[in-house]
């Protein structure tokens, strides 16, 4: 009986070698936290088949702070992190946070019960899309989690010689766009902010301000000032170390004052000298036998890029009499590091690249607009890496990303602050003509070495993938609009910098 027992448990022993096991227990890793929680080891795990780590929801949440509901009939767990609403599903590499879908490198699993979450979605979705920070030690298997992660903290004030300084204090330099186009009010949008809210929620009067406040969106802070009608003249001055942002507020003539507005002064010059414009490069993405995306009827994008780029290009040159300069003006590969070298070698002062986009899920449309901007946090910094290794030296391989390595292309530290201010005009004047969504102006962090030596700008006009917004996008009134969006954002652009 003996002998038959063990003969049957070396049998069972040696089937299990025979079946390798989903998952296992490969390693653990050490967290530390900044807001008072003691360090912790929590386990991380390998699913055959997979090269990457993984972290069990639960610990996921622990680590975040969050709720989190599993939804077992459709297969995903839903995370509340502060007011951010983040859905995974098992078997997809999709995260949708608040409605807005992104794309992981590594699907999410279930095994053994738990449901496990790649170490990327903590590392670079959450990093980039909640208040926490995280810093990875991929050597020590060490994660550092920051607390609330503010980096727009508090405001100060001073009153001199008929001018008010507003100070807003931060611990990273950040990106800036300021809105006068409402009478009384001054609206500061920080990309990539973080602000500590209560810390400004000022509402006793300093000065030419009258009240403060701030609001935090998904990616970005606001800061809004009620300034009196005495000021009439503002000027950003911006320091990197320490970093802070000063909103000099001065008074002007009474004619000004009267009529309530407040006019942007010393912004016009950039860091390569005064920026006037007199030649634009219109970029049509893809082309030849990169097609881009394709819609359901077989509509490709390469095609309703060159047309609508060839709209705007015509609508530029009869509205403003400024000289165009096209990446491609037929049915041609262009290789997308010539694109920005075109504008380059033709001496533009302006970039706009054209492209459509595209979604699985019908319902998505939209209009957004890129600017570009380095990455500034460990998670954008990992995404870089990853987005730069993808590439390679393959250019077939860069056209099916298209988008993203004109993204990286067009990276130029000199020219952020006009391609923000450039996107922020697109957007706004999309919004008031084409009658879709505004998906809002995005900041992308990708960094090189090489780019556009001018502002620019990536417009993502519709979704292809949407068959509503596809009968747009061919519909050659609705590429007039998007013309006459970008042409009157050239002449905000013109207004401002003159």
């Amino acid at each position: 009986m003996v002998a038959r027992m063990s003969r049957r448990a070396l049998g069972f022993a040696l089937l299990l070698m025979l079946v390798p096991l989903a998952l296992r227990a490969a390693d653990s890793m050490e967290v530390v936290y900044d807001d008072g929680r003691a360090p912790e080891r929590v386990p991380l795990l390998r699913v055959d088949g997979e090269d990457a780590w993984f972290v069990r929801a639960s610990d996921v949440a622990r680590l975040l702070r969050a709720t989190q509901f599993w939804n077992a009939s459709s297969r995903k767990i839903v995370l509340g992190v502060g007011k951010a609403r983040i859905v995974l599903t098992v078997d997809t590499r999709v995260v949708v946070i608040d409605g807005e879908p992104v794309m992981m490198r590594t699907e999410t699993h279930y095994e053994d019960g738990s449901v496990l979450v790649p170490l990327e979605f903590i590392l670079e979705t959450a990093g980039q899309h909640t208040p926490r920070g995280f810093s990875w030690d991929e050597e020590s298997k060490r994660l550092a989690v920051g607390g609330a992660g503010f980096n727009v903290t508090q405001v100060s004030f001073s009153t001199a010689g008929g001018r008010t300084v507003v100070t807003l204090h931060m611990t990273e330099p950040l990106i800036h766009h300021v809105d006068t186009a409402t009478p009384g009010l001054v609206r500061i949008k920080l990309y990539g902010g973080r602000v500590d809210v209560r810390a400004f929620d000022v509402r006793e009067e300093r000065g030419f301000v009258e009240k403060v406040r701030a609001e935090q969106s998904e990616r970005d802070a606001f800061v809004t000032l009620d300034v009196s009608r005495e000021a009439t003249r503002l000027r950003v001055d911006r320091s990197d170390n320490p970093p802070q942002l000063e909103i000099v507020l001065e008074r002007g003539s009474s004619e000004d004052a009267e009529a309530g507005t407040i006019q942007i002064v010393d912004e016009g010059a950039s860091a390569a000298g005064e920026f006037v414009i007199d030649r634009i490069c219109v970029d049509a993405g893809h082309g030849g036998r990169d097609n881009g995306k394709e819609s359901g009827d077989g509509v490709f994008e390469k095609d309703v890029n060159l047309a609508i780029a060839r709209t705007i290009r015509d609508r530029i040159m009869e509205e403003l009499g400024i000289e165009v300069i096209m990446t491609r003006d037929d049915d041609r590969m262009v290789d997308l590091f010539e694109r920005t070298e075109i504008a380059n070698t033709a001496g533009c002062d302006l970039f706009v690249s054209v492209h459509c986009n595209s979604w699985f899920n019908r319902g998505t449309g939209g209009f957004e607009s890129y600017f570009l901007s380095p990455a500034k946090d460990e998670a954008g910094k990992a995404l870089q890496r990853f987005e730069n290794e993808a590439g390679g030296d393959d250019h077939a391989a860069a056209s099916k990303s298209d988008v993203q390595f004109i993204l990286w292309d067009l990276v130029q530290n000199e020219y952020i602050a006009e391609s923000s201010t450039f996107a922020e005009y697109v957007q706004q004047e999309m919004t008031s003509r084409l009658g879709i969504q505004s998906r809002g102006v995005k900041q992308a962090g990708f960094v090189v070495l090489s780019g556009a030596k001018m502002p620019a700008v990536l417009l993502e006009v519709a979704f292809l993938s949407n068959p509503a917004e596809e009968r747009l996008l061919v519909d050659p009134s609705f590429q007039r609009r998007v013309a006459d969006g970008v042409v009157a954002s050239i002449r905000k652009m013109q207004d401002r910098y003159r």
